[in-house]
């Protein structure tokens, strides 16, 4: 069998349990099985998502509003079948309206590119979805069982832009960057994205020592255990349907032990007995002189006797049942499935009987709660809990913009460099710029912070108060296995017995409430100790007591002075250590968190946000750079050449001397380059190829026209002054194809 074959045997086991298909031939249960066994230890009674931090408990009720509009709870199951099949997955999010709406998309839905920093530098995304329209005679192949037209979309989402494709044909995926414009017709339509960055993020179920990404699903490497798995099971059914059924034997003839299915082996109905019969030609005869049903039995087996008669002493009769499934046969299909189970991080619940106790069935059951929770965390704690970090993080920018509209703040204009004349005037509205901005950002900040402190929040805000840390974690609602009382009361009594060992009360009560964080359990410490205030009140009573016992006894070596007046004898740091343990024992609370350390979404500038809503290309995202790969890098002082840097096949674009340019060249600091992480897509430009760096400089990218427009040319001050995409100095502006324009301002200036 061919790999091709194997392959497509493999994808034919897990399409049908990612997608349910109960139309699949599938004999092997090892897939469905630790799928469902997986999503049991990873999804549990429920998650929960919440803030680390919510001072308002605002952040908590958005939160749950977003994953109840998008029925996150239902998907789920389904979220981790494909997550677990595929290797990999991307949650997607966009505003609609006064809420967010949550995408998730397979691994064959979804290109996603970055750049040298590992961030997303433009995503695409392809699905379908259905049409209902007024006359099925338009086109009545397009129609599905749903009774409406299957359509297609492409999202192109960039940081300042969303290219969206509709269509009627199936879009697929092209890298080859040949009439591509031919390839899916539909509508386009170009959307700015408000956001200003990629709401978008990418997990990953496996990921190997390099950091590498691969995307191998969680059965790719066992698909050949699999397949066996797969063809022995099948074969044991085949024996069973074959020899399951027992065979007659015996040495007496066909006619003296089976029926012989003569008139009187059957009854007449009543209209036999009444007269009647089918007319001449009929479907049948009467039943007065046939029988009812035909010669045969009703479901076309032969019929036995239960009692045969005169039976000589040596004939036999009896049943032979061959052996179907062999013991040993059967012993290796089990050890082979659980086998595949165990190395696949699971425990198989049909040979679960190797536990005799209730306690070993929950630690043989560790190991499979265990993995799920490293790759719930990869899912929920690198996926959704980022996507709703992101979320908070713009509704709490809409609420400064709206509060700021609300209190008759205007937020300056940022200016932009392609609206001046001159550098100079540039400069001067720059600086002039950022002190009007940040007179704004006080004065806001000042009104803000009055109007928290008197809880009157101005109507007409939208969004989230600023809270500090956006982070997002989750938590089980519920365990697979229940506690018992027992266990519940041991966990107390732990808590207790740390506590008399001076153990703060947050941390003790760890054992008892696992999932609760720091501050809902500092919440919980808001009642009365009583236990804690007796045996704290009780110690100081003793420390109070030894004092003054130490009062009363004379020094061994100074009589005239008392025993307490000996330094290493005092007990005051006692007194203030109790006293200070009850005032925190009596006054739990949170803590705050500013929003420093964590990692905002990788927003564009507030010039790029302003050329966005122009409908202009952005200038401030910088351009790759990567030697042999990008066209600018060839012009870096690295390659140790005479001038700026060479340019292709040896050509100057310095007029500097070769003596020059020989001394004087500086190496880039490693920070100042960083590298792509092993299996990043890169999403770079389609004209940063060096064999083609020059091509298709007057519009022509060598798929259609002369040959003669796509020869390359060296010629650096004609390019410059073409202002193409391709030109050795400028920065590339992005078209249709992810290329950058130059505008026309800029092109005078080059020139």
């Amino acid at each position: 069998m061919d790999h091709s074959s194997i392959k497509s045997q493999f994808n034919h086991i897990l399409t049908a349990a990612k997608e349910r298909r109960g139309d699949l031939s599938v004999d092997t249960m090892i897939v469905s099985s630790h799928l469902a066994q997986m999503r049991t230890f990873m999804l549990r009674r429920g998650i929960e998502f919440f803030a680390e931090q919510d001072s308002f408990g605002k952040r908590r009720e958005f939160i749950a509003r977003v994953v109840e509009d998008n029925m996150l709870e239902m998907k789920f199951e389904s979220i981790v079948d494909y997550f677990l099949c595929d290797g990999q997955g991307l949650f997607y999010f966009r505003p609609v309206g006064e809420t967010y709406q949550i995408l998730f998309f397979p691994q064959d839905s979804y290109r996603a590119y970055r750049d040298q920093n590992g961030d997303l530098e433009s995503v695409v995304l392809t699905y379908s979805f259905h049409v209902k329209q007024g006359n099925q005679l338009i086109s009545p192949m397009g129609y599905d069982n749903k009774g409406g037209a299957k359509k297609w979309i492409q999202l192109k989402v960039y940081k300042d832009r969303i290219i969206q494709t509709i269509s009627d044909e199936k879009i697929e995926f092209d890298n080859s960057g040949l009439g591509n414009q031919f390839k899916h017709p539909g509508q386009t339509e170009t959307l700015t994205n408000s956001l200003g960055y990629i709401p978008a993020i990418e997990v990953f179920n496996h990921m190997d020592c390099t950091g590498e990404a691969t995307g191998n699903g969680e059965f790719d490497w066992l698909s050949h255990q699999i397949l066996y798995h797969d063809e022995l099971v099948r074969n044991i059914r085949k024996n069973m349907k074959f020899f399951g059924n027992p065979t007659l034997v015996s040495s007496r003839p066909k006619h003296d032990i089976l029926d012989s299915g003569d008139e009187q082996s059957f009854r007449p109905t009543i209209s036999s007995q009444a007269g009647f019969s089918p007319l001449t030609g009929g479907m049948g005869s009467s039943t007065r002189v046939s029988q009812p049903f035909g010669s045969s039995s009703i479901d076309g087996s032969i019929k036995v006797p239960r009692v045969i008669a005169n039976l000589e002493p040596t004939d036999r009769v009896q049943y032979m049942t061959p052996d179907a499934v062999s013991g040993d046969q059967n012993l290796y299909v089990k050890q082979y499935r659980s086998e595949i189970r165990l190395a696949l991080g699971g425990v198989d619940d049909i040979d679960i009987n190797t536990a005799s106790t209730a306690y070993e069935i929950k630690t043989l059951y560790g190991r499979v709660a265990a993995t799920a929770e490293k790759k719930a965390r990869s899912l929920f704690t690198y996926g959704l809990c980022r996507i709703f970090g992101m979320m908070i993080h713009t509704e709490e920018e809409n609420f400064k913009k709206s509060f700021a509209y609300v209190m008759g703040l205007e937020e300056p204009v940022v200016p932009l460099p392609e609206d001046y004349q001159s550098d100079e005037e540039y400069e001067q509205q720059k600086a002039e710029y950022d002190k009007i901005y940040s007179e704004f950002r006080k004065k806001r900040d000042q009104l803000l912070r009055a109007k928290l402190e008197s809880g009157e929040i101005p109507p007409n805000v939208t969004g989230l108060v600023p809270d500090g840390s956006t982070r997002v974690s989750w938590r089980w609602m519920g365990e697979v296995f229940e506690e018992s009382t027992d266990d519940i009361l041991n966990n107390s009594i732990v808590v207790r017995n740390l506590q008399e060992l001076g153990v703060d009360s947050i941390e003790a009560l760890k054992y008892l409430f696992p999932s609760k964080t720091v501050e809902e359990r500092s919440a919980m410490l808001s009642g009365y100790p009583f236990r804690m205030v007796q045996q704290t009140q009780s110690s100081i009573n003793s420390f109070i007591g030894l004092l003054g016992n130490l009062y009363k006894l004379p020094h061994p070596q100074m009589p005239d002075m008392p025993l307490a007046s000996d330094p290493n004898l005092d007990l005051t740091g006692f007194l203030y250590r109790s006293l200070e343990f009850l005032r925190k024992e009596l006054s739990y609370s949170g803590t705050y968190k500013p929003n420093g350390g964590d990692s905002a979404p990788n927003e564009l500038t507030r010039a790029d946000k302003q050329r966005s809503k122009r409908g202009k290309p952005v200038r401030d995202i910088p351009a790759p750079d990567l030697p042999g790969i990008t066209r600018n890098s060839f012009g870096t002082p690295n390659a140790g050449l005479p001038g700026d840097g060479p340019g292709p096949a040896g050509f100057g674009t310095s007029s500097e001397s070769m003596a020059a340019g020989v001394s004087g060249t500086e190496r880039k600091p490693e920070f100042a380059q960083p590298l792509p992480g092993p299996g990043f897509t890169l999403g770079l430009p389609d004209n940063t190829n060096p064999t083609n760096a020059f091509s298709g400089q007057l519009g022509f990218d060598g798929s259609t026209g002369s040959p003669d427009f796509s020869t390359p040319s060296f010629n650096p001050e004609l390019l410059a002054r073409a202002g193409g995409a391709n030109a050795p100095t400028g920065r590339p502006a992005r078209g249709k194809s992810g290329s950058r324009s130059v505008s026309k301002r800029n092109q005078q200036r080059q020139s």
